[in-house]
């Protein structure tokens, strides 16, 4: 194919996506992230970001990361692995071990470098890996990158898992793979079954719980905590892009021999550069705030349940609140995006998500509350929901 028959393919296929209405669009910004957002003029309630302890614009947040700069510079210029490793990267990692009571941990340059590093490193093609159909995007490229012979199983279908675990005789090492909590629909994983699981097809277990630290469990550990389960980590990955005050980074953390093995091994690890000064100080203090300020975990669930009793309420409809990430599931992609534009002319900012991101038939729109959204904002938002879908005529 010649290039100019290349570009004409992806022209064409980019004017089929703006006449079907799903063309997405990035909106241009000049505020800080916060519970509204500006877009052509208006003011609009923010329901896309995950910022949902509102660290983001804390100011201990803001002091370390400008003594941060001033101190170490803008970033380190290379790799860890080629200019060394700084006493902050340290501090982080063994902050990050000390909360998630894990032997330790490994800090990335991004979320998705954390899932992508992960599996090559430490899987071949003799190795079988079970992913649930509904995990984040980094965990099935980490997979895929890999030579592992990969295996899908329904979302939080154990029966479904278990099954494909009692056809893999043939495996030299076992791998289950599962979101803590599963971004665009708020579900939470039964990580107690799935260890079970693992202990009996002695099989290990990848946890991405990017959702889950800073918003569940006692400690604010994240899914294990709450499953309590924090004694049977193998592995977790996560970024610090959301509760955890929203900048740049990711982690691996788990046990001492895996993690050790990844710093020789995974080529995300060795071969991207170092998580800046900035973004390594935002992450570390956020987990210091997660210990001393006591009061953002009760905010955010007087939040959650005034915006899930107002769907009742307004939309007739019932949302599971244990996690602040909910979604309306509305099926149809065109459906889907036609809502998110009548919320938008009523002042709600909420992403519509369809396929390739989730299942063909399964597009919905995601609202994440946060600690720093008003009562009255929820609830006017709820009430625009129940009004966009009867006009849109959309089965509850």
């Amino acid at each position: 194919m010649s290039r100019r028959a290349f570009l004409q393919f992806l022209e064409t296929e980019t004017a089929n996506l703006r006449q079907a209405g799903l063309l997405r669009k990035e909106i241009e910004r000049a505020e800080p992230q916060g519970p509204t957002v500006t877009i052509g003029g208006a003011s609009l309630v923010n329901f896309a970001s995950s910022d949902y302890l509102g660290l983001a614009g804390h100011p201990a947040v803001k002091r370390a990361i400008v003594e941060a700069v001033e101190t170490l510079g803008a970033g380190f210029a290379s790799t860890r692995a080629a200019v060394g490793t700084s006493t902050l990267h340290l501090e982080l990692e063994r902050a990050l071990a000390k909360l998630l009571g894990t032997e330790d941990a490994l800090v990335c340059a991004s979320g998705h470098h954390a899932a992508t590093g992960l599996f090559e490193a430490l899987l071949g093609d003799r190795d079988y890996v079970f992913c649930d159909e509904m995990a984040r995007p980094s965990l099935a490229d980490g997979i895929r990158l890999s030579r592992a012979r990969a295996y899908a199983y329904r979302n939080g279908d154990l029966e479904h898992l278990e099954d494909r675990l009692k056809r893999s005789r043939a495996a030299r090492f076992r791998v289950i793979v599962t979101d803590g909590v599963f971004p665009l629909t708020g579900r939470i994983a039964d990580l107690a079954a799935i260890y079970a699981l693992a202990e009996r097809y002695h099989a290990i277990v990848v946890v991405d719980d990017s959702e889950g630290i800073g918003v569940l469990g006692v400690r604010k550990d994240g899914s294990h905590g709450a499953a309590g389960v924090g004694d049977k980590i193998d592995l977790v990955t996560g970024s610090f892009g959301r509760a955890l005050g929203g900048g740049g980074g990711g982690f691996v953390a788990g046990r001492r021999t895996i993690i050790e093995w990844l710093r020789q091994k995974s080529r995300t690890h060795l071969a991207s550069t170092a998580l800046s000064p900035a973004d390594t100080a935002a992450a570390l203090t956020c987990l210091e705030l997660l210990r001393t300020e006591q009061g953002l975990g009760p905010a955010l669930t007087d939040r959650k349940r005034a915006f899930t009793e107002a769907m009742t309420k307004d939309a007739g409809l019932v949302l599971d609140a244990t996690h602040p990430a909910m979604s309306v599931l509305v099926r149809n992609a065109i459906l889907a995006q036609r809502l998110s534009d009548f919320l938008a002319r009523r002042g709600v900012f909420a992403i519509g998500y369809c396929h390739p991101v989730v299942p063909e038939g399964q597009a919905r729109i995601c609202f994440r509350i946060t600690v720093r959204h008003e009562k009255k904002t929820l609830e006017d938002a709820a009430r625009a929901i129940g009004e966009g879908m009867k006009e849109l005529k959309i089965p509850l």
